[in-house]
């Protein structure tokens, strides 16, 4: 049975929680924490206050602010005013982040004193700038606003990471959200008690912090931080229980809790998305935090994870799992045909949380949503039970001899070698031979691994055309603040047999 919640938006779910679950912990923070009565309250001053100032309904309103509760308290106050939230990746150029302004219509600019620079070279674009510490009246006046939003209200422009162009703001209302939320929580075996930490940055996804607690009730943690010292202390102070975070991420949580002696005992979950994770790595994490790790696939554009190794279903090794319910998924080839088992297609995906395209940009839209279903550019194949299986994405496919090649398949092979802690492969040239793989690989420490080595590693494993003909060992492997491989900036980087930066 459908949650009838989803029905409702953003603003009347959290009033709802808040009378249900008034004294319970809501938002926890280093800084601030919120029953959800507390965080209902600041919700309704800050959406009157915009209200009183005369911002009307359908404003687009940017946030320029790190990590922090005012960014749960601004999204839900746009849900509850009728405006739309827009996350600002404050990591980009100056220039992009006007052209982001610019392309979704944006009025309201609220921003944190870090970026008191950059928030004055952007206010000259919209009508209000208001300083974070002057959104929230300190007051209850014990009124309501009296917008009246709807489920499918629009409330937020959900944005891309900007990997592959231009980043895109997909057009998400409270029905996407809430849709997903239950989905998944139900799906992936979300309990009402879970505490939650999300690991993304607050401009990727930032709904993802809320959306599964405000339903049942739990608490969720906002923390501004990748360190993974002070992410365990976190864990341990509120008593996480479930995480989400990129695989690498856990990776380095690993690392430091073998030699710390934090407890991290209240982990029930790990939910990783954004990556691959080899079947050692998953194993090697499950029994060091006695959690189940739990891979995932999501997206912008589906308002959050759509793939996953359901709690009813045996783990399959490789695997991402099978489609959450309310999504239906197509794998078709290049004709737009549906590809038989086990053959490699792209993944299109349909449902109710589905966004409704891109913000102000038709082109794009119309290249990507196809009557309700999204084309996600990520190439797939399925077993014969509907388990999903990635090779990679659309536009990272080799040519190499003329055959098709999945970088993904060989950074697999390469990633499980015990002396390679992170590996990308991307296309490159050579003169003779055309398009080759390039393999950039980081290390363990103290690891003597060669060129030859991951060669004939691969080549135990690999057809020959696949070998990787250039291996790079570089310090780290750039990442997006998503936490998932910067593709643009290994390209970037001019090919050199001989680098080796240990």
């Amino acid at each position: 049975m459908i949650d009838p919640r989803v029905n409702l938006p953003l603003g009347e779910v959290l009033r709802g929680t808040a009378a249900a679950h008034a004294d319970r912990p809501a938002l926890l923070g280093e800084h601030r924490a919120l029953t959800w009565a507390e965080l209902d309250a600041a919700v309704d001053r800050v959406a009157l206050a915009w209200e009183d100032a005369g911002i009307p309904a359908g404003t687009p309103v940017a946030f320029l602010l790190n990590k922090r509760p005012e960014v749960v308290i601004g999204f839900l106050a746009c849900a509850r005013a009728g405006l739309v939230f827009v996350p600002v990746n404050f990591k980009l150029h100056p220039a992009q982040i006007a052209d982001q302004l610019d392309v979704a219509g944006v009025r309201v600019l609220v921003w944190e004193p870090a970026f008191e620079a950059l928030a004055a070279g952007l206010a000259p674009r919209v009508e209000w700038s208001i300083r974070v510490d002057e959104l929230e009246p300190s007051r209850d006046t014990g009124r309501r606003p009296s917008f009246v939003a709807t489920a499918d209200t629009v409330c937020y422009y959900n944005y891309t990471s900007g990997s592959t162009g231009r980043p895109k703001g997909a057009v998400t209302t409270s029905r996407n959200i809430l849709v997903n939320a239950v989905a998944t929580a139900e799906g992936l075996g979300f309990l009402p008690d879970d505490v939650y930490l999300g690991m993304f940055s607050v401009f990727a996804h930032p709904h993802e912090l809320f959306h599964r607690s405000i339903l049942y009730g739990g608490a969720f943690v906002v923390v501004d931080s990748l360190s993974p010292r002070h992410i365990a202390e976190t864990i341990q102070r509120f008593r996480v229980t479930w995480m989400m975070a990129v695989p690498s991420f856990y990776e380095m949580l690993l690392d430091f809790q073998e030699g710390a002696r934090l407890d991290l005992g209240s982990l029930r979950v790990l939910e990783a998305g954004g990556a691959y994770v080899s079947a050692a790595a998953l194993e090697r994490m499950e029994a060091a935090f006695t959690a189940r790790f739990l891979p995932v696939w999501g997206s912008t554009e589906t308002t959050g994870v759509g793939l996953g190794m359901l709690a009813s279903e045996a783990r399959r090794p490789g695997s991402t799992g099978k489609p959450i319910q309310g999504y239906s998924v197509r794998i078709v080839d290049e004709e737009g045909r549906d590809t038989p088992v086990g053959e490699v297609g792209e993944l299109w995906v349909k449902g109710d949380a589905v966004a409704l395209g891109y913000v102000n940009q038709p082109d794009e839209t119309g290249a990507q949503f196809h009557d309700g279903w999204y084309a996600t550019r990520d190439l797939v194949y399925t077993d014969a039970e509907g388990f999903v299986y990635f090779s990679g994405r659309l536009s990272e496919m080799l040519k190499i001899g003329g055959i098709r090649v999945f970088p993904l398949e060989i950074e697999k092979e390469i990633a499980v070698h015990p002396e390679v802690r992170n590996v990308v492969v991307v296309r490159a040239e050579e003169r003779l031979r055309g398009e080759i793989a390039r393999a950039i690989v980081q290390v363990t420490p103290g690891s003597t691994l060669t060129v030859r080595a991951v060669q004939a590693w691969c080549r135990a494993r690999l057809a020959s055309y696949k070998v990787p003909r250039v291996v790079e060992f570089w310090r780290a492997v750039p990442t997006l603040p998503n936490g998932k491989v910067d593709k643009k900036a290994v390209l970037a980087v001019p090919l050199d047999p001989s680098r080796d930066e240990r």
